[in-house]
């Protein structure tokens, strides 16, 4: 029976838990605290109110007041909303920054750039009841026949698997929430960081079927809290046995020294409002050796030793300056009189293409490049992941005019074509480096390849977040990158134009801390190179996959079971 008490305890439930779930996001700022380890009760309070939604409605005859059942399809699209209304919330409080961008970089003012805002939270958050559809199917089974369950570890393990098949925008995961915990997060280099948000999901279902039973069967909660402790301690103690021995091959292990610029190119020609930023020009190759050399003195005068590598990050170079001999050459001229090789990302056009159609129709890449000390230019390795709306428009290589009709409104989007190649690039004799240009560190696919077939020693994300202005998606994105080390036991320099510029060890700790945002800076970091490969390097997700395809025809098979047993 729906009421008015009912309703408003449902609605605080769901914004408590897309609370607790955006308390697990960086940023350290209410609410985005970056506190992992809530997350595993987090989703508690959302499954409480699934599981109470009411069964009866309120009818009024002539003669009196009684109530009727709800149907099953009833409930359900209950059960869809509520998801819905959570995903929402969580939407308008972890990804608050991308009203920034929309302010700054168009037209709009913040009267429009916030109901717009708000429209694209209340659109995407459509993909919440896509995750958790497993949750509205037991709502339909349990209310057409209340005595049959779907099994929870197939419900969560399902849930696994959408996520993995259909990863969200920034392919942020429940798992990748719990990065602040150390220990925690060692279990991505058997299974990736995936496996995590399995153990989530069971730990909030099994603790929400113990709660509703808890007044009848108090032994249920005692021994579903067991095992949730059970496994949480074997998954931590697996993570301190594994920092324990990767940290002391990383103590002797070979080092090597990466210098990065991060120069705050903010290309205030192109944004509608001036950037809130500090030190600020447009591009300059003058000023990018000016602070590459000011990063080598840095490192000599430490110890006197040079760096082994100068990162450049994306967009710090002009889009014609694999065109420009000029620039190439002074380049060159610069690797060779400090004898250290810079890594380079630059817009690479098709030349054949050029002459034929000329520059606005041209096919480009997103490419990173050596320029080595002794005047040569390393291959290409081309950008995997374009970004969504700036480089790319979904759908568009099925329908080619909806990109063109984009990019006749947004003058500032372009088309990046989608390189193939994951070899990693001879920064030395016995070095590689695998260039991760802006959002290819949402794909773990291409990190592994890297790794187990490009020779990666390291990993480099070279990165732009000018666009995401002064908040914290950047730090938002850096989850990913720790993610990645920690699945491939690889160290990553994240290098991005106006900050944060960090880096991370194999084991996924914080070895430089994050820059200023939107300021210049210049530094260098001793990183461990490991040779290590882990199972998740050598297995990807297929375990979890098929684990996932299997729990699906599970929890089909036993619902299909239970409708049937329903009818006698």
């Amino acid at each position: 029976m729906v009421s008015i008490k009912f309703s408003i305890l449902k609605y605080i439930a769901l914004i408590t838990s897309a609370l607790l779930v955006a308390m697990g996001f960086p940023g350290y700022q209410f609410p985005l605290l970056g506190i992992g380890a809530i997350i595993p009760f987090s989703l508690i309070p959302l499954i409480l109110i699934l599981k109470t939604l009411p069964r009866k409605y309120a009818e009024h005859s002539s003669l009196k007041k009684h109530f009727a059942q709800l149907s099953a399809a009833h409930r359900s699209l209950q059960a869809f909303f509520a998801i819905w209304f959570f995903g929402f919330i969580l939407q308008l409080l972890a990804f608050f920054w991308i009203s920034q961008p929309i302010i700054y970089f168009s037209s709009l003012k913040p009267y429009f750039a916030y109901p717009l805002y708000i429209s694209i939270c209340a659109l995407t958050s459509l993909y919440f009841p896509i995750l958790f559809s497993p949750l509205i199917l037991q709502t339909w089974l349990e209310t057409r026949h209340s005595n049959k369950k779907l099994p929870l570890i197939g419900i969560a393990m399902t849930m696994t698997l959408f996520e993995i098949i259909a990863p969200r925008f920034f392919n942020w995961t429940f798992g990748s929430l719990m990065h602040s915990e150390t220990q925690i997060t060692q279990i991505s280099s058997l299974f990736g960081f995936n496996i995590i948000s399995f153990f989530i999901f069971y730990t909030s279902l099994s603790l929400s079927e113990a709660i509703l039973k808890l007044s009848k069967n108090k032994s249920l909660f005692i021994s579903t809290s067991f095992i949730n402790i059970a496994l949480w301690s074997i998954i931590f103690t697996f993570g301190y046995f594994r920092i324990n021995e990767v940290n002391d091959t990383l103590v002797t292990a070979k080092k090597t020294r990466i210098a990065y610029v991060q120069p705050n190119f903010t290309f205030n020609s192109i944004a509608s409002l001036p950037l809130p930023s500090t030190g600020s020009q447009q591009q300059n190759l003058t000023r990018l050796l000016e602070m590459s050399k000011e990063a080598i003195n840095k490192a000599l005068e430490k110890d006197g030793k040079k760096p082994d590598l100068i990162i450049w990050p994306e967009s710090a170079v002009h889009s014609f300056f694999m065109l420009d001999n000029n620039e190439l050459l002074a380049t060159k001229q610069f690797s060779a009189s400090v004898q250290v090789p810079i890594l380079v990302q630059a817009t690479k056009w098709d030349k054949e293409d050029l002459k034929k159609v000329g520059y606005e129709k041209a096919r480009v890449w997103s490419s990173s490049f050596l320029i080595r000390p002794d005047g040569s230019k390393s291959k290409e390795f081309d950008k995997w992941i374009p970004m969504p709306f700036g480089e790319s428009v979904p759908f568009e290589n099925y329908f080619p005019k909806i990109g063109n009709y984009y990019r006749n409104i947004f003058e500032n989007a372009s088309k990046v074509e989608i390189g193939t190649s994951y070899d990693a690039l001879a920064y030395n004799e016995k070095e590689f480096v695998a260039p991760l240009i802006c959002f290819d560190s949402i794909y773990p696919e291409l990190t592994r390849l890297e790794t187990l077939k490009g020779n990666a020693s390291i990993f480099v994300n070279q990165a732009n977040f000018v666009w995401m202005v002064n908040s914290n998606a950047g730090l938002e994105f850096s989850i990913l990158n720790k993610f990645r080390s920690i699945e491939n036991a690889r160290s990553l320099v994240m290098v991005s134009n106006t900050g944060p510029t960090m880096a991370f060890d194999p084991l996924g700790r914080i070895i430089l801390p994050p820059t200023i945002l939107l300021t210049q800076a210049t530094g260098f970091i001793d990183i461990p190179i490991s040779s290590e490969i882990t199972i998740y390097t050598l297995l990807s997700n297929w375990p979890l996959i098929i684990l996932g395809f299997l729990s699906l025809i599970w929890i089909l098979i036993a619902a299909n079971k239970s409708s049937y047993d329903s009818r006698y």
